[in-house]
């Protein structure tokens, strides 16, 4: 009869109705729990959360996210910042997969500070990175930065995060053209990812090698051959060698060789 249940039943598909009658109609072998614990509550939503994004039913998606995040703001228990993280960022991904980032903004701007003066630093860390996210998948690089300089201090608790602020970071640093301080941080982005996110690994590559070539570096043929990214970097193979083509003969040129 809780809140919860009500609100997430709806949501799911109703074929599995006669087994669910069946396992209702042994008692003896299931515990009753007067008041549901609110970690089960959030963990219950962010596997609904998840499986409407696996079945692609985006709206039902948001409705469920929505609702658990305005559960979540009248919460302030240690034990679930763990949950809520996870339940942060799918919420944004859920808006991010419908192409509308822009609507929960002032909400991601809101949980964050609620974090803040709750103390969760990995639930700030989570906010801080799907922030910069946001703003940057509307090329606003002046409002990424303004925000990541203000951003209280903390030490990070989540690699995986950790490695998504230096990405953040890096490209922030590439568009204001401090090329030296942005490749410092896609490199480091890149060696602290988990080898399984290759998807990541290549986007930090990506970024890193354009600005070692601003910054008039050629990158090592090795960065190009890495295991499961040969050919997603062969269009920056290509480019790198049209570089050191160019540099070669600028160089010819003013007499240096």
């Amino acid at each position: 009869n809780s809140d919860a249940y009500a609100r997430l039943t709806p949501l799911l598909p109703k074929e599995d109705e006669a087994e669910m009658d069946i396992d209702a109609a042994a008692p003896a072998t299931q515990i009753s729990i007067k008041h549901g614990l609110p970690e089960i509550e959030i963990y219950c939503s962010l596997l609904v959360l998840i499986f409407l994004i696996d079945q692609k039913k985006y709206d039902e998606a948001k409705a469920c996210a929505t609702g658990s995040i305005a559960r979540l703001k009248n919460l302030n228990r240690r034990t679930v910042d763990v949950l809520a993280s996870r339940l942060y960022f799918y919420y944004s991904y859920v808006y991010e997969l419908t192409n509308t980032l822009a609507e929960i903004r002032g909400n991601l701007l809101g949980l964050h500070r609620m974090a803040t003066l709750h103390h969760d630093e990995l639930g700030q860390e989570t906010l801080l990175n799907l922030l910069l996210r946001n703003y940057l998948h509307y090329n606003l690089y002046d409002q990424a930065e303004k925000l990541r300089s203000k951003a209280p201090r903390f030490e990070a608790h989540s690699n995986q995060q950790f490695c998504r602020y230096l990405f953040y970071l890096g490209k922030i640093r590439t568009i204001q053209l401090e090329y030296t301080d942005a490749k410092e941080s896609l490199l480091q982005a890149a060696r602290k990812a988990p080898a399984a996110a290759r998807g990541f690994r290549i986007q930090c590559n990506k970024w890193a090698i354009i600005v070692r070539l601003l910054l008039g570096e050629i990158p090592e043929r090795t960065v190009f051959m890495q295991k499961g990214m040969k050919e997603a970097l062969a269009p920056y193979f290509e480019l790198t060698n049209v570089s050191s083509s160019l540099l070669l003969n600028l160089m010819l040129l003013s007499g240096k060789l």
